[in-house]
């Protein structure tokens, strides 16, 4: 039995604020993606939030 894997993969993100609630996320070759929180948490709505991308992750 080998001590470690054949292979290894490696995820990667990028993410860049745009405003103080709104973040660009960068990943892979893919079109960025916008996060920010709704204007009842101080946001202006751009994207789904932090917690709402957390949560399709889940669903994925």
């Amino acid at each position: 039995m080998k001590d470690t894997p054949e292979y290894i993969v490696v995820n990667r993100a990028r993410g860049e604020m745009v405003t103080h609630s709104a973040s660009k996320i960068h990943i892979r070759h893919l079109e960025p993606v916008i996060s920010d929180e709704p204007p009842s948490r101080g946001g202006e709505d751009r994207g789904p939030s932090p917690l709402e991308y957390i949560l399709a992750a889940l669903c994925a």
